[in-house]
C-alpha cells in the first residue's frame, strides 16, 4: 500500500513538468515505492521485470556513493535512448525515475532536475517519515 505522503510526493514531482511521462520511487534498499503514469491517477502494481530494474537503479545508486568522497555527489544521471529519456535522482532517502519525452534538450532536463531537488522541504521529509513510521511519527 501506498502512502498518502509518497503519493503526494509522485504529485508534486508530476507537477515539476508536464514532459514528465513516468515516475518510479524507490527506497535505498531498491524496492518500489510507487510505480505511476503520468497519465493515471492510481499506482501501478509493476511486474516482475520492473521490479528488478528499480532494484538495479538503487544498486547503483549504492555504487556511485562509493565515489561521493573523491568525485562529489550525483545531482542528477540523464540517459538517452532511441524512444526516450530517463533521469534520475537522488533525493534524501528516496530515488527518483523518470522517463521523460524524447524531444527535451538537455538544458530542459537540467532544470526538471533543479525543480525537483526544490521540491518543498516538508513534503519530502513526510514521504521519507512515512516508510519508517506507520503511526506518522515524526523525526
Amino acid at each position: 500500500m501506498v502512502s498518502q505522503e509518497i503519493r503526494r510526493l509522485a504529485s508534486e514531482i508530476f507537477k515539476t513538468d508536464s514532459q514528465i511521462v513516468h515516475l518510479g520511487l524507490i527506497d535505498l534498499e531498491g524496492h518500489v515505492l510507487i510505480d505511476q503514469s503520468s497519465l493515471s491517477s492510481e499506482p501501478y502494481e509493476p511486474d516482475k521485470d520492473r521490479m528488478m530494474f528499480y532494484y538495479q537503479v538503487g544498486l547503483r545508486r549504492s555504487r556511485r556513493e562509493h565515489f561521493n568522497e573523491a568525485y562529489g555527489l550525483t545531482q542528477y544521471v540523464h540517459i538517452v535512448r532511441e524512444r526516450m529519456q530517463q533521469l534520475i535522482l537522488y533525493l534524501p532517502m528516496i530515488t527518483v525515475y523518470l522517463t521523460i519525452d524524447k524531444d527535451l534538450s538537455p538544458d530542459k532536463i537540467a532544470q526538471i532536475a533543479k525543480k525537483i531537488h526544490g521540491i518543498d522541504k516538508q513534503i519530502l521529509d513526510d514521504a521519507v517519515n512515512s516508510l519508517f513510521f506507520s503511526n506518522k511519527t515524526k523525526i
